[in-house]
């Protein structure tokens, strides 16, 4: 579905893709980039957060970020300043690999998203639901950078 040049896209990102923005960077931290600049709408649900909370609490991930010199209430911080939260009300049954992953697919019906953005094949794999077309980051980078 191509947006109008004055839509900004809406998108929804799995929590790989946040992990590895807030620890990595590289072309995921474009992603959260884009969005502070105005380019993008980054959508989350309170348990896609909770995920994010969860799994930043890895014992060799706080390694990663302690390293680093970053605190996770930082981390926690910056994912908060940039969402826009969406109530999740429905619940589907698409992702037969790995139903937990659900939960992507049903914050982006709820919030109306174009995108999906993900690392996980068996995300990928489905391609899109509904309207809603699921990338990698440098499939939704390519379309950030177009506009």
């Amino acid at each position: 579905m191509p947006l109008s040049k004055k839509r900004v896209p809406r998108v929804v990102l799995d929590v790989n893709v946040w992990v590895s923005a807030l620890l990595w960077g590289g072309k995921p931290a474009e992603i959260i980039k884009a969005a502070e600049e105005g380019k993008a709408v980054i959508l989350a649900s309170e348990e896609i957060v909770g995920e994010i909370s969860q799994v930043l609490n890895y014992p060799r991930l706080r390694n990663v970020y302690k390293a680093a010199g970053l605190l996770y209430k930082d981390l926690i911080e910056t994912v908060l300043k940039i969402v826009k939260f969406v109530e999740v009300t429905m619940h589907i049954n698409i992702v037969m690999e790995h139903p937990a992953d659900d939960k992507f697919i049903e914050c982006a019906l709820a919030a109306g998203a174009d995108y999906i953005v993900s690392g996980y094949k068996h995300l990928l794999k489905i391609g899109g639901y509904r309207k809603i077309r699921i990338l990698s980051v440098t499939e939704f980078l390519k379309i950030i950078k177009a506009k």
